[in-house]
């Protein structure tokens, strides 16, 4: 289902602590199955505070505007270009700050039934998908909480959602296959980041998923500040190692330095800044967190082979 506004919070605690066992959504519309339905929450908001919710695995997304969503004591801001994962039973808190300009969130909730099943069934090798059937034994599968860039790829599935809610249709079928779609796509990525994982130095497994957590934690620094001035000290105390430690893994797990990934950062949203719209090459500049115009050009001619208003004229 796709709703236009927050549910009532207290009415959620409610019914998560219950397990949704009366089978009632938001409104009192059934529902097939106990246990957190899926969900997609599209609604403009200009503040908002929700606190502590239990909730499912999620994709928590802004169509425009930002937010905030803290678990485990780590609050990670969520732009325009990311979508922030939670997973199952995760305590988290929602906020969105008070702002003239409202924020339209497309948090994507999968319902533990699906959410279950689908990453199962992806993880499973089909031998044992037989041998077992329905009655094949599920655990939860756990992701690192984090911000991952939402690519064309994801973008598009994210659009079909979104074009079934303006156009107030919603088929249960295809709505399934869509959560789908966003769950086998979501394992792709979470297959890269094991890759990541396996070529950090330590030998333990257990010390290199903690090393990554910590370096991820960094990258969400970057990723939604890059724009913004990030000291190497910032980094490294947000990582919990030493300069030195910080500087060798980050290369190591991304094949960049922070400063080599900011520079890739502001160079990709230029072009998205620059093909989409007729910003001056200076606001650009200026919003990219250059010294001037002049930097920004050169880099972007070092990055691409043409210059700024080459590249928007390009692109027309």
């Amino acid at each position: 289902m796709i709703l236009n506004e927050f549910p009532d919070i207290a009415w959620l605690k409610s019914q998560i602590a219950q397990g949704f066992s009366n089978r009632l959504g938001w409104g009192n519309l059934p529902l097939e199955k106990e246990g957190f339905p899926s969900v997609v929450i599209n609604t403009k908001v200009s503040a908002c505070f929700r606190p502590d919710i239990k909730g499912p695995f999620t994709f928590f997304l802004n169509i425009k505007g930002n937010s905030l969503c803290s678990i485990d004591r780590q609050t990670t801001h969520i732009g325009e270009d990311y979508y922030f994962v939670s997973n199952q039973d995760q305590l988290y808190t929602l906020q969105v700050e008070d702002s003239s300009a409202a924020t339209e969130t497309f948090n994507i909730h999968f319902g533990e039934a699906l959410s279950q099943s689908v990453l199962n069934s992806l993880l499973t090798p089909a031998h044992r998908i037989l041998d077992a059937g329905d009655g094949q034994q599920m655990s939860p599968v756990s992701f690192f909480n984090q911000l991952h860039r939402r690519d064309a790829t994801f973008n598009s599935m994210v659009a079909a959602l979104l074009q079934s809610r303006k156009d107030q249709r919603y088929n249960r079928l295809q709505f399934q296959e869509q959560m789908t779609a966003l769950l086998t796509y979501h394992l792709q990525q979470h297959h890269q980041i094991a890759g990541i994982v396996n070529n950090l130095p330590p030998v333990r497994r257990s010390t290199r998923i903690e090393l990554y957590k910590r370096l991820s934690r960094a990258m969400d620094i970057i990723r939604s500040g890059f724009c913004d001035p990030i000291s190497l000290e910032q980094l490294a105390a947000e990582a919990c190692l030493s300069k030195f430690h910080f500087l060798r893994l980050f290369r190591t797990a991304f094949g960049l330095s922070p400063y080599q990934y900011i520079q890739h950062l502001r160079i990709e949203k230029a072009r998205v800044l620059l093909a989409g719209g007729v910003t001056p090459v200076a606001d650009i500049a200026d919003r990219l967190g250059f010294d001037n115009s002049q930097s920004f050009s050169r880099l972007f001619f070092q990055k691409t082979g043409v210059y700024p208003t080459q590249y928007r004229l390009q692109s027309k």
